[in-house]
């Protein structure tokens, strides 16, 4: 119970317990907050006060509103350059994340117009898709959707994914990804596939990324399009 004390609001020492529970770790990060109407009966405060302490915290980067599911208590934020440079599994590790991926599709297309420019191929030559769900800590975090040229990156089609493919390009084939080019940054919300593949719900915010990335010598290594999960990242310049 909260104590009856006109100079401290009760929204206030509610939001200060909450907050006590989230540094304790009684609350730990990615787990669901009780329900507004349990935290009003356990605390012995009003729907409204409930709704005060919790606004003030989502606002403030404590917890996340998720739609249909309640308030979480927000996992550590996941900071990229936009230029793409550092591949995901560095990105992670570095923001105190364990990787992993798993291979949805691979499979050999036709290049159309669009990627024949980028990859520096013709139309119709073979071009490797490969779309992997990244995760952190076990999470979906990004959906990833590459394009590689296949006379140079065919290897890939029968190798094993699960962990950094930048890792594996370098320290096996002396490729080095690390020249971005044209890099564009949106906002998208989560269709069914996408939503499907993630384990969220329809609509929920996604940082979507275009890119080229070439190697060491400047030569085209894949066409990028990525789905990074909003309420985990922030993208700085």
């Amino acid at each position: 119970m909260l104590q009856d004390d006109a100079r401290i609001p009760m929204y206030a020492q509610l939001k200060a317990s909450l907050l006590s529970g989230i540094a304790s770790g009684a609350y730990a990060p990615g787990e669901r907050i009780p329900a507004e109407p349990e935290l009003g009966e356990r605390y012995g405060v009003s729907r409204i006060t409930v709704r005060k302490a919790i606004k003030e915290l989502v606002d403030e980067g404590y917890l996340i509103k998720k739609q249909g599911k309640g308030t979480f208590v927000r996992r550590h934020v996941i900071d990229r350059k936009i230029e793409y440079v550092m591949g995901f599994t560095e990105s992670l590790e570095r923001a105190g994340y364990h990787a992993s991926s798993e291979v949805l599709e691979r499979k050999i297309i036709p290049a159309d117009g669009n990627l024949a420019d980028k990859l520096d191929i013709s139309v119709g030559d073979d071009v490797l898709y490969i779309q992997r769900v990244r995760r952190g800590d076990g999470i979906p975090i990004m959906m990833e959707n590459n394009y590689f040229p296949a006379d140079r990156f065919g290897f890939l089609e029968h190798v094993d994914l699960s962990g950094s493919l930048y890792r594996l390009l370098s320290d096996e084939h002396d490729i080095h990804p690390i020249n971005p080019k044209t890099t564009t940054l949106s906002m998208a919300l989560a269709d069914a596939d996408l939503a499907r593949q993630m384990n969220v719900v329809i609509g929920t915010p996604f940082f979507e990324i275009r890119t080229l990335i070439c190697d060491q010598d400047d030569r085209p290594v894949h066409v990028g399009h990525q789905f990074y999960l909003g309420e985990l990242y922030t993208f700085t310049l």
